[in-house]
């Protein structure tokens, strides 16, 4: 939601005090040394055309031909990644996964060299009596090409010699730095596992690491069905690996009520820990959620809501990655995004001012989910409330959503996916502050000046429909509306995040919990400051600036001489010292980018 805002609050800045002094400096002006910049280009849902019913899509090129496989053994291609797509066919089944009841889910193709790697797996729903199976090809659009390994690479349940209680499902591929090939793999059950691969390709050597899991200390899992992870996979950018994984329910009889989502951590190591934005280990329940229920844009097509993404693959063009996935419409639909950066973590920039806009100095208003607990229907296309997050005295709390400066807040980004909350209200010098790191459930959140720690750092969770969550560096904890009801005048603190307590019919898994979902929404200040110039007793220029918004960042000026060319702009920092033949040329730039009209003055003019 775009809105403009326009209010008659102003900040005046007396250019006589000391150099800053008044002024609205963002504290990310420039990036700490060592972050790495926001890559936001290309941005945003693919539109795509032509056959997309693919579940578990994986993507992969030929010449100029682009290809996908599928559950279900189908295979697709196209002439572009937008399309239109269209099924060529389906691999041949083995004879080897000739099970009663079972289906060929969840392909990876890998191309290495002129050879195609096609990974798959065979299961009964539900169970973990699965196989990991594998088929080549150097002529993918060809579906009878596919020759199949003939027999099991890894397996689980009935289907191993050892009743392994893992679940070899979801299997994809990645390169170490060494040039070896190892498999992740997994759902449910025992969580998610990597093992490196020998050079045949079909043989696992060495240790099986264990690299994600839903079960952490506060949350344990009695029954394994409700370890709700899978679908992952693991790609190298820069210094990093990365494993992205869904959460929660996928493949319910109606697509609507599914909760899909997908997360990701990072390692250093391919083998891990792979860890999220606050250091959680992902096998310990860790995970930092890049990707939920989002309406496609204006021109994406299939257009309208795209509901719990999940199965994440990648595939690179050129130096573009891409991550393809399949969300339902409540049908199941393949989608394909460039994966943005950051610093060094992944997300999925929207631009256009909407909820997933969200850039460096941006000024936004947060606008609590609605929807109650007590009645899950009313959470499953949550709509935003009307009540807000607010400054005034030192504190935050809930209240009612209007055109107040005390409800908008500036985004610092502080670098490697953290950012700041400045208040626009008073000074303009307050942030959004965990009162302290002790990970308290219920820790007080207020607004304290700048002070450089992790108690003003905050990364967004993707809780789907246009919605965030606040998440705090080190506490780990999410800002929260204390009181659930969401009324008007509740303090708000730091609580855990609500991913969920792995029974049976909880809906409260991530994108279910309105009192720490918060809508983001752009405050377009196109207002530019106001500049006026007068003389002390001195006969200096003394200049004041006003902003209605952000607040003035910078005042300038400049000094034309008679018969002498102008001076560069110079940043003010007291009242100006000049003669009676010169013309000085002021202007002001608030905390927005937006610059004022210049304004020229004269001794001789001011005096009247």
């Amino acid at each position: 939601m775009k809105t403009e805002r326009r209010i008659t609050r102003a900040v005046v800045v007396a250019a006589a005090m000391l150099l800053g002094a008044g002024l609205i400096t963002p504290a990310s002006a420039a990036p700490p040394s060592g972050a790495q910049e926001v890559d936001i280009d290309p941005a945003g849902q693919l539109p795509l055309t032509g056959n997309l019913n693919l579940h578990d899509p994986t993507i992969y090129k030929d010449g100029d031909t682009y290809y996908a496989a599928a559950t279900h053994r189908g295979i697709w291609s196209s002439p572009s990644l937008e399309g239109p797509w269209t099924n060529i066919g389906s691999v041949t089944a083995a004879p080897w996964t000739s099970v009663a009841g079972y289906s060929v889910w969840a392909p990876h193709v890998q191309k290495i060299g002129d050879t195609f790697y096609y990974y798959y797996s065979i299961s009964g729903f539900g169970s973990n009596n699965s196989a990991i199976g594998l088929k080549t090809t150097k002529t993918p659009g060809i579906p009878s090409s596919y020759v199949d390994h003939g027999a099991p690479i890894v397996a689980s349940g009935t289907l191993s010699e050892d009743n392994a209680t893992f679940n070899a499902i979801d299997p994809a591929l990645e390169q170490d730095e060494d040039g070896n090939w190892w498999m992740v793999w997994g759902s449910h059950f025992d969580g998610i596992f990597i093992q490196q691969l020998d050079s045949d390709m079909v043989t696992l050597v060495g240790e099986r690491y264990k690299v994600a899991d839903r079960e952490s200390e506060a949350f344990p899992i009695d029954n394994p069905n409700f370890n709700r992870i899978e679908g992952p996979s693991v790609f190298k950018h820069g210094d990093w690996y990365y494993l992205l994984t869904a959460w929660d329910w996928c493949c319910r009889g109606n697509g609507n009520d599914n909760t899909y989502k997908i997360v990701a951590g990072r390692s250093k190591n391919i083998q891990g820990p792979y860890v999220d934005k606050n250091g959680v280990d992902l096998a310990e329940g860790g995970g930092t959620i890049i990707l939920n229920s989002r309406q496609a844009q204006p021109g994406v097509t299939p257009s309208g809501l795209h509901r719990a993404p999940g199965a994440p693959d990648y595939f690179w063009e050129g130096d573009t990655l891409y991550m393809s996935y399949h969300s339902y419409r409540p049908g199941t639909v393949m989608g394909i995004r460039p994966i943005n950066w950051d610093g060094g973590w992944p997300f999925f920039y929207e631009p256009g001012g909407g909820p997933y806009d969200i850039r460096d100095n941006g000024i936004y208003q947060l606008r609590m989910q609605g929807g109650s607990i007590a009645s899950p229907g009313s959470l499953q296309n949550p709509t935003a409330s009307n009540s807000c997050l607010e400054a005034g005295d030192g504190d935050v709390q809930l209240a009612a959503c209007a055109d107040a400066i005390g409800q908008y807040w500036m985004l610092e980004r502080e670098g490697d996916g953290f950012y700041r909350w400045r208040s626009l209200a008073g000074d303009r010098d307050l942030y959004l502050t965990m009162e302290n790191l002790s990970g308290t459930i219920g820790t007080p959140v207020g607004l304290e000046p700048l002070d450089g720690s992790d108690r003003q750092l905050w990364y967004f969770d993707d809780t789907g429909h246009g919605f965030h969550r606040l998440t705090g560096k080190g506490s780990n904890l999410s800002l929260e509306v204390e009181n659930t009801n969401g009324v008007v005048g509740t303090e708000i603190v730091g609580s855990y995040r609500r991913d969920g307590d792995h029974q049976a019919g909880n809906l409260t898994q991530a994108a279910k919990w309105p009192p720490q979902q918060w809508r983001i929404e752009t405050i377009v200040d196109d207002t530019a400051p106001e500049v006026t110039a007068s003389l002390d007793q001195q006969q200096r220029i003394v200049v004041d600036a006003t902003d209605d918004i952000a607040g003035v960042a910078l005042i300038e000026y400049r000094v034309d001489k008679k018969n002498k060319p102008a001076d560069g702009w110079i940043t003010l920092d007291g009242p100006i010292r000049t003669d009676a033949a010169s013309v000085v040329t002021i202007r002001a730039t608030d905390a927005a980018g937006n610059v004022s009209e210049e304004l020229e003055v004269t001794l001789q003019g001011l005096r009247g």
